[in-house]
């Protein structure tokens, strides 16, 4: 026998760890197989591995009956449960027919409560109809509270606009003060940015310190390895020098040692063959038990699904005939109550059309009147301005009139003072002028009507002194006519045309009062257009008219000037004009 060296023994070591390390544990039992087989060969006692394997059978089928005995276990109690769940959902049937006939009357209950609250939302919107007009009335009592809120707010908006003067003047001086603070501020900005120039450049100048360091150590390291090397050469011839010296005694023990391997190398091939039989015996007897359970295990599969199909099938029959026995009787019962509730939501779709057809005509009566009322509240308010601004020309023409009549002239002038007269026609011209712009300011006022155009003709003493007028006063004088720039009476005028009696139902009591009455003279007509005869006050209509009146009576200035005058008494004209102011 050759001996081996250290170079060639130890790849196969190395290959020998691979598969001795778990072979390696059981070598008590091992060694006590290789003494019983060696004993049974000087015996002669030889077995086949039939007669081996004959035992092994015995304990499969007993496990066999083991687990067919479980699964019948199994099986019974599922049985049980299925049985116990059975009567459980018996008792929630009963239970949920009871719940669906509380339903039911629950629903009959809920359609006489929505019944009953409908003709309760009807008597509602009654109330609420009610509570619409009364809301109107505080709506303007309300108005005029805000008006005197919006006093109170004038005063305190004057009262913040001086306090906010005032706070503007301070902000002021603080404006001055942030524009010394801008100046200071840009005055430390230029500071900032030369100090920031000058840390860059320090930076710069350090980088290039830092850079420099840096070279300056990798060049001492490259000289640091570089005399390492040549050290480390050094020091490794020496070691050669000394090591050849030592080599003989070394490779003396090398070789006693391979030849003590190499024989235990050997001892332990011989166990590893023996080991090796003995694990593709247990390989062989593995694989038929592995077989034999894939067998089990696929019959035990089989049967499993068997019982599952033939439990469900029996399921399914006896759910089967309870329908088919209580089948017809629920269905009858059902076809009833569907007819019912077809019935109840038929007249409950009717009933629900029928309030909503309500409801959008209440909608629309509430829409109308919300916009009449709206439009006569803006009516209201032009009426209101039209009369009190008739109202203040009315007081300044009776302080006017009275301050005519106050002036008398001297007792000791026996005949007719005509600057007098001429004094007190500058007055009235001016007094017609102010009732005229009057007139002609106030809005949707019809302007007095005038006398139909006759040729001019003097009027006789024996008329004006004999015969009285005829009519009521406001009836003689509507008639008469302001006088309008161009209009020297020379033109006739158009005639009148009465207005019409619908448009007149139109309007307010007054004013259809006051149209009438013009309107039923015989003798005078006063022309006004139906469609502006709805919108026409009565009291503008009527203080306009009766203003230019009693100043047209005495003075018409549409005829040449002292015509009144020479028609009427002339020997005390200021008492034939206080009797002609009396009758209007």
């Amino acid at each position: 026998m050759r001996p081996t060296s250290l170079a060639t023994t130890w790849p196969l070591k190395g290959e020998l760890e691979q598969w001795l390390p778990p072979a390696m544990a059981p070598k008590k039992k091992a060694g006590k197989a290789a003494k019983e087989f060696e004993v049974k060969k000087k015996k002669g006692n030889k077995k086949d591995a039939s007669v081996a394997n004959k035992p092994m059978e015995m304990p499969v089928g007993e496990e066999i009956r083991e687990f067919y005995h479980i699964q019948i276990r199994d099986l019974e109690d599922r049985l049980a449960r299925y049985q116990r769940k059975w009567d459980e959902l018996a008792v929630q049937e009963k239970l949920f027919r009871q719940e669906f006939e509380q339903l039911a009357n629950n629903k009959k209950e809920i359609v006489t409560f929505l019944k009953r609250t409908l003709n309760q939302r009807v008597d509602e919107i009654a109330d609420l109809n009610e509570q619409l007009q009364s809301l109107q009335l505080a709506k303007e009592m309300e108005k005029d509270a805000f008006e005197a809120q919006l006093a109170q707010v004038r005063h305190e908006f004057q009262e913040t606009k001086d306090q906010l003067t005032t706070e503007n003047i301070v902000l002021g001086g603080k404006l001055a003060a942030l524009e010394e603070f801008r100046l200071q501020k840009e005055e430390l900005t230029e500071k900032f940015v030369s100090l920031e120039d000058q840390l860059r450049k320090q930076e710069s100048e350090y980088k290039d310190y830092v850079y420099n360091l840096e070279k300056k150590s990798v060049l001492d390291k490259d000289r640091l390895k570089k005399e390492i090397i040549q050290r480390v050469n050094l020091v490794a011839t020496e070691f050669r020098k000394v090591a050849t010296s030592q080599m003989w005694d070394t490779t003396k023990r090398a070789i006693m040692e391979n030849s003590t391997v190499t024989l235990q190398l050997s001892k332990i091939s011989q166990q590893g063959m023996q080991l090796l039989q003995e694990n593709e015996q247990l390989k062989g007897t593995q694989d038929k038990l592995c077989k034999q359970l894939e067998l089990l295990e696929n019959t035990q599969k089989v049967m499993a699904q068997h019982s599952r199909g033939h439990q469900k099938i029996i399921l399914l029959l006896t759910e089967k005939c309870r329908e088919q026995q209580q089948g017809p009787v629920e269905a009858e019962r059902l076809r009833l109550q569907l007819s019912q509730l077809e019935q109840s939501l038929q007249q409950l779709q009717k009933d629900n059309q029928d309030l909503r057809s309500q409801r959008d005509q209440l909608r629309l009566q509430l829409e109308r009147q919300q916009a009449e009322a709206q439009r006569l509240q803006h009516e209201l308010t032009t009426e209101q301005k039209v009369r009190a601004s008739l109202a203040t020309a009315l007081v300044q023409a009776t302080s006017f009139l009275q301050n005519i009549l106050q002036i008398q002239p001297d007792k000791e002038d026996s005949d007719f003072d005509i600057e007098f007269q001429l004094q007190h026609m500058e007055m009235l011209k001016q007094l017609l002028a102010m009732l005229s712009s009057a007139v002609v300011l106030s809005p949707k006022i019809a302007v007095c009507p005038r006398w139909e155009s006759r040729p001019y003709s003097p009027p006789r003493e024996s008329q004006s002194s004999t015969q009285p007028p005829t009519g009521t006063p406001l009836q003689q004088l509507s008639g008469i006519t302001p006088y309008q720039p161009g209009d020297l009476g020379l033109v006739p005028r158009r005639p009148h045309i009465p207005p019409n009696a619908e448009d007149l139902r139109l309007l307010s009591h007054t004013t259809r009062v006051g149209t009438f009455q013009v309107h039923s003279s015989p003798e005078d007509s006063v022309p006004r257009a139906p469609a502006t005869a709805r919108w026409q006050p009565a009291l503008g209509a009527e203080h306009g008219s009766a203003s230019c009146v009693a100043l047209q009576m005495w003075l018409d200035l549409s005829k040449p000037p002292f015509s009144q005058l020479e028609n009427g008494p002339k020997k005390d004209p200021q008492r034939w004009f206080s009797k002609k102011v009396q009758k209007v």
